[in-house]
């Protein structure tokens, strides 16, 4: 057995679940001519209405992932989500290269229209998506501010502790390296009971973070769990109020 890079994602073509079957305007989008991407606009904005981009994780696709993103509908906000090369409709096969260069050009595209998704975006990344996140920060200086829940720092730090001895041809791609090289505002949140990746990543990558940073620590909580536990208004409001404070 050898863990390879083919072992860091698990996607899938199916139609989990539609936003505008809760009465949300969402709009089909292509970026780049292959990526596919959703973008759903809250009932009602307001003066303080950003875009946040969703980056998601690396099983299924955006429309089961899409449910951890409501809230910021709730909120007012516009979101944007999006589909890796070789998942849902996107084309391609998926790569740890090729998903940030996808995260690139789907910034890029919600950048370059202002008019039509506002100049205060945020990104919002989720265990590989704040993995993805974190790796391209430095390339997106204008982003407001990046949350990161239940990110890892890298997949073949990730697969060696968990499998230790077994051969790994993983890349050794790290956000380590990246989280010093951005001035962007940055939230790290993660369940301390998460056993798909240990806590340990966000403290680590916390501490090799630029400034302004800050960290939320989930006592008991699972894997992207925290909508559905005791803690999840503590979470929703810890988000809300970064989303608020950079959101200038």
């Amino acid at each position: 057995m050898t863990i390879t890079e083919a072992n860091c994602f698990y996607p899938d073509s199916n139609l989990y679940f539609d936003p505008a079957g809760m009465g949300y305007a969402r709009e089909d989008l292509w970026v780049d001519g292959s990526l596919h991407a959703w973008f759903i606009r809250p009932k009602e904005e307001h003066a303080g209405t950003a875009t946040v981009v969703n980056l998601h994780g690396n099983a299924e696709n955006m429309t089961s992932h899409i449910l951890a993103s409501l809230f910021f509908l709730e909120m007012g906000h516009r979101l944007v989500t999006f589909d890796y090369r070789g998942y849902g409709r996107s084309k391609g096969s998926p790569t740890l290269q090729g998903i940030q260069d996808d995260a690139r050009a789907v910034f890029t595209f919600v950048f370059n229209e202002p008019r039509r998704f506002g100049e205060s975006v945020f990104g919002f990344g989720q265990s590989m998506g704040g993995f993805t996140l974190a790796r391209i920060l430095p390339d997106i200086p204008a982003l407001k501010g990046a949350i990161m829940d239940s990110a890892l720092y890298s997949f073949r730090d990730l697969f060696q502790d968990a499998y230790p001895g077994v051969p790994c041809t993983v890349p050794p791609i790290s956000a380590l390296e990246t989280l010093p090289l951005s001035g962007v505002p940055k939230l790290f949140i993660h369940g301390t009971a998460d056993v798909v990746v240990p806590y340990a990543h966000s403290r680590k990558m916390f501490a090799v973070a630029s400034e302004p940073k800050d960290i939320m620590i989930l006592e008991g909580v699972e894997h992207i769990g925290a909508l559905g536990s005791p803690l999840m208004a503590d979470y929703v409001a810890k988000i809300g109020a970064f989303v608020e404070t950079w959101n200038a």
